[in-house]
């Protein structure tokens, strides 16, 4: 053993080190899995997961038995059959192809422990919590790999790690593994490294390659058809110079990714009766490419991108950074990622429902972290020709939690002579910086919001994102302006509006003083039955959007008071609606509900 240290090469010692400290990286994902209970299969997982069972013991898409088994038949989405006699999925096929391996290991297992063989025991769906795993561990050493052809050992290293574990990877490998976005994120990496960095031209393999690989995403997800960007734009340079050979490439490529997208053909014809769909299965409106929220998509609280996983601030910045160098490169995966965070914008749920950061980004992962590390590469070369700027950051940091004590010591949110616990000093913190300033994590979103709407730029966390009526999780058209909790979240309301008081038998309100605001979302102008619950004296007067609909004489009695506001009031996202009396009334108010006309 000693000898073989002494002929050991420095450069052998490094990679040595690097491919350990890699691995190191790559098993905390593997024993946090390993020590986590098999989960319950629920949401989106029930039928991602029907659908690999299905293919591997019925080898079909019949999902019945396996939506009785998960009690699911008698939802309203499933309760019909579709036209070939199938039960509906809106799931892509591909997740379920690249699993069947591990399923099938774990009826193997399932066997030999004497579990049963029904496909719903914990060792088939460990196995395939394993495949998610497997998927996402393989994607980050090639995107190790992919960086290391234009980045030091360290900076590829901290990248991956940050993609790891500053992300959204490390929850859908292991607290949701029963999701596409391990496998997307996996065929991401290996487009990018099959693409190569734009150094020289896209061979026939290279090109044929790409477009199998990209198909196959696509049947995973249907918005990865997206990444043909990427190779469209390698191919940009031999059009100028081999304008045949370009072409031919780029036939060869989308005739590959055609063939790839053949399993999610036969999977459609299956369950309705066409291979290919005029529109997603979710519907003819769950994509509106006019009506884009960007906005929303990267800065909402509800789980914008860039609001939820603030690090990709730097891989946007360092893909514009790196076009000053590297022009192709950046352009074939700004590219891409510009269109899919503008498609993803145009989705019906922007948020991605029940999502951990904003998921569907899960493919271009690989494409930020190429960002990701040249930003860093930039900062640690900023630090090193100037290294007070890391020493100021700092002192700034400091100085700034010193000036939020300060501003809660004076406003009496600290005892002035007494314990106070961290979560005390630090959740003031963050409302002062959110009350002052907006939110840093929805920067710059926020202070749009407040030079349209007038309002601070702390409200839009909690006014962007909910809607009236729209998909999952909205309002219901209520708006509940009373509540016993005078530090309840205010929700859509703006300024105008005192701490909630007792108004009634079993209600509360607020009153307002002359003038108040709230603001609601509506996805598509419509005519709405709006209820007013007021109690006071004089009269109250409603305008939606700066136009008056409706006054109404108040009572010494809580009463509801109603206007039908035709949709041409409205207008897409959020509506103003104010609430007016005259500086002599008093007014209290309890809710308003908003009702649509059928």
């Amino acid at each position: 053993m000693p000898e073989a240290r002494r002929t050991l090469s420095p450069a052998g010692a490094r990679r040595g080190r690097e491919w350990f400290a890699l691995c190191l990286l790559l098993s905390v994902p593997l024993i946090a899995q390993s020590l986590r209970p098999v989960p319950r299969v629920g949401a989106d997982a029930i039928e991602y997961y029907s659908q690999v069972r299905s293919l591997a013991l019925d080898h079909d898409l019949r999902l019945d038995n396996e939506y009785t088994h998960f009690n699911i038949l008698n939802r309203g989405d499933k309760v019909h059959p579709t036209a070939t006699g199938y039960r509906r999925t809106v799931f892509s096929v591909g997740t379920a192809l690249l699993w069947l391996p591990f399923f099938y290991l774990g009826h193997a297992t399932a066997w030999l422990t004497g579990q049963p063989l029904d496909g719903y025991s914990p060792a088939h769906i460990r196995s395939v919590m394993l495949g998610s795993l497997s998927f996402g561990l393989l994607g980050l050493f090639l995107l190790h790999r992919v960086l290391r052809r234009s980045f030091d050992a360290a900076i590829s290293l901290l990248t991956v790690a940050l993609v790891l574990c500053a992300t959204s990877l490390f929850y859908y490998v292991v607290y949701e593994p029963i999701m596409s976005h391990a496998a997307s994120f996996f065929l991401g990496a290996v487009i990018l490294l099959v693409a190569g960095d734009g150094r020289d031209e896209l061979p026939v393999v290279r090109a044929a390659c790409l477009g199998l690989l990209i198909g196959l995403a696509s049947v995973l997800r249907s918005q990865n058809g997206i990444l043909l960007l990427l190779p469209a734009v390698l191919l940009l340079p031999m059009l100028r110079r081999r304008p045949s050979a370009a072409l031919t490439r780029g036939c060869l490529l989308l005739v590959c990714f055609a063939v790839a997208t053949v399993p999610q053909m036969l999977a459609w014809k299956a369950l309705f009766g066409t291979h290919v769909l005029a529109y997603p299965p979710q519907g003819a409106d769950y994509v509106q490419l006019g009506h884009p929220r960007l906005l929303e998509t990267l800065f909402s609280s509800r789980h914008g991108l860039l609001y939820w996983t603030p690090v990709l601030w730097a891989g946007f910045l360092g893909l514009l950074g790196l076009a000053r160098k590297r022009p192709l490169a950046s352009a074939a995966l700004l590219l891409p990622l510009v269109a899919m965070t503008y498609v993803n914008s145009c989705i019906a749920d922007w948020w991605g429902g029940g999502s951990f950061s904003n998921r569907r980004f899960d493919s271009i992962l690989p494409m930020l972290a190429v960002g990701l590390a040249f930003a860093i590469t930039w900062v640690r070369a900023l630090i090193a020709r100037r290294p007070m700027v890391a020493v100021t950051g700092i002192a700034l940091a400091f100085i700034a939690w010193n000036a939020l004590l300060m501003q809660q010591y004076t406003r009496n949110w600290v005892p002035p002579d007494g314990i106070v616990t961290f979560e005390q000093l630090a959740g003031n913190s963050a409302r002062l910086v959110r009350e002052e300033v907006g939110t840093p994590l929805a920067w710059p979103a926020n202070w749009i919001f407040a030079l349209r709407t007038g309002l601070s730029p702390g409200h839009w966390d909690r006014m962007v994102g909910p809607y009236l009526f729209y998909r999952q999780n909205n309002l219901g058209g209520v708006i509940e302006i009373g509540t016993a909790d005078p530090d309840a979240d205010r929700g859509p309301l703006a300024e105008g509006w005192s701490l909630p008081r007792p108004c009634g038998e079993a209600a509360y309100c607020r009153a307002i003083a002359g003038r108040a605001r709230l603001l609601v979302a509506l996805d598509v102008p419509q005519t709405l039955d709006v209820a007013v619950r007021a109690v006071g004296s004089g009269t109250l007067s409603m305008a939606i959007n700066g136009t008056d609909v409706a006054q109404w004489p108040l009572t010494a009695q809580l009463a509801d008071w109603r206007v039908r506001v035709p949709a041409d009031r409205f207008r897409r996202e959020l509506n103003e609606v104010t609430l007016t009396i005259a500086p002599t009334d008093t007014c209290l108010i309890d809710r308003l509900v908003f009702q649509r006309v059928k």
